[in-house]
């Protein structure tokens, strides 16, 4: 989701005739953090996708400290605007996260609505650590990924309410950061 809120940011910047020159002065510290939490997340999924038990043991400890990479990141670029909404929508998440053993949990309902239906065996499986099907026995559930985006928007998805935090953030980051377009002079 933060991709396309990115794409559909910068467009609308694009529209109010503003460039990107600010986007690429961010004074983002940590950029490494950011970079390896979400190297860690990539790796989890793509081998759980693929049900490898390779970090079956230790992926939700994985996924737990990428988690805490991205928090270190975040507060330490927290004076940049739309940084600290981001923050707090990654913390929405993590705190879902930890109070559910290391893993999102997912709502099947949500999933159907939005016709990724080819999801739920993957959430059973032993190999898949990111996420985790939601159950009676989940923890906040209302924070967890339970809104679906569902047809006919392009890239159906299930969401969390720290997502659209994130979202929201991420829109604000862009919008506030790119530079304004200079008057021409005549």
């Amino acid at each position: 989701m933060l991709l396309d809120v990115m794409v559909y940011s910068l467009i609308i910047g694009l529209l109010r005739r503003r460039r990107w020159e600010g986007l690429a002065t961010l004074p983002i510290k940590k950029v490494g953090l950011i970079i390896l939490a979400f190297l860690i997340q990539f790796i989890l999924v793509f081998f759980g996708e693929r049900n490898c038990q390779l970090f079956s043991k230790i992926g939700i400890y994985l996924h737990i400290f990428s988690y805490i990479l991205l928090l270190v990141a975040l507060w330490y670029s927290k004076e940049i605007k739309g940084m600290k909404i981001i923050g707090i929508g990654v913390l929405i998440n993590f705190i879902v996260i930890l109070a559910n053993g290391g893993q999102m949990p997912v709502s099947a309902k949500a999933l159907l609505k939005a016709e990724m239906n080819d999801m739920l065996p993957l959430l059973n499986s032993k190999s898949y650590v990111v996420h985790t099907l939601l159950t009676e026995k989940s923890h906040l559930k209302f924070l967890a990924d339970i809104i679906p985006l569902p047809p006919p928007y392009p890239r159906t998805r299930v969401l969390s309410i720290g997502d659209i935090v994130m979202g929201a953030g991420l829109f604000i980051l862009i919008q506030c950061n790119m530079s304004k377009k200079r008057s021409r002079d005549f």
